[in-house]
């Protein structure tokens, strides 16, 4: 699974740096970088992040600023981050004792930053997984409204035109405009989704059976036979531990 990390900075050129740093341990690594507290939330709910980079003041106008520990103690009330690798950005020591024992904090990244040290304790923080399961909320935003959906209440999501039709158990559907497959995928950013064929992406909560032959996916609930595409085929044969 692709690690996604966010850091939360008020100066861009440390933005910068700690981006570099992140991808010269993970090359791979999602980065997301925010300057300010709302940005920040906006990102961590709209997506999963496996890593969080703090830094403690986030507004140097303000005497005595702590909001990078605010903004921590909203992540830790969200459910999947409780646990969650968080790494503080500080020049302070004050504040250890408080986010050691009230927060989890993994640990510190003091300016000036030592890159070998910062990338010593980046490497244990990306060890960790953030919990990606099927009762994992995905957010959709339609115009300028964020849509909370469970991934366990999603069958099925089809591809047509510019937009993405999200079938609800239950719930009827929900249509997202301009998004492909790839997007909503990273976007839902949970291992029970898969996609099918270009346009189709199921639940394997709700896949019934898998005709081969045939090529096609039965969904519970599901009148409509779901078409397994050519160049997906291998994909959902080494899903589901089928040979060829």
């Amino acid at each position: 699974m692709r690690k996604s990390v966010l850091i939360v900075e008020d100066s861009k050129p440390q933005l910068e740096m700690l981006r570099q740093l992140v991808l010269e341990v993970d090359p791979a690594a999602e980065v997301y970088m925010a300057e300010d507290i709302r940005t920040a939330y906006t990102i961590l709910i709209e997506n999963t992040i496996d890593t969080f980079l703090v830094d403690i003041i986030l507004d140097t106008t303000r005497p005595g600023d702590t909001s990078g520990i605010r903004l921590v103690e909203k992540i830790r009330t969200i459910p999947k981050y409780m646990f969650v690798p968080v790494l503080f950005i500080t020049s302070l020591e004050d504040t250890s004792h408080y986010a050691y024992t009230d927060l989890n904090c993994l640990g510190y990244l003091e300016k000036p930053f030592l890159p070998e040290g910062v990338k010593e304790i980046l490497e244990k923080a990306l060890h960790f997984s953030t919990e990606r399961d099927r009762d994992a909320t995905c957010c959709f935003r339609k115009d300028g409204i964020l849509y909370p959906v469970k991934v366990r209440d999603i069958l099925y999501m089809e591809s047509s035109g510019h937009a993405i039709c999200i079938h609800i158990k239950k719930k009827g559907s929900l249509t997202i405009p301009y998004r492909t497959c790839k997007q909503i995928l990273k976007e839902a950013d949970s291992d029970r989704l898969i996609q099918c064929s270009r346009s189709t992406i199921v639940n394997k909560d709700y896949i019934q059976n898998i005709d081969i032959p045939n090529k096609y996916i039965t969904l519970e609930d599901v009148t409509d036979k779901i078409s397994i595409g050519h160049t997906y085929k291998k994909k959902i044969l080494a899903e589901f531990g089928y040979g060829d």
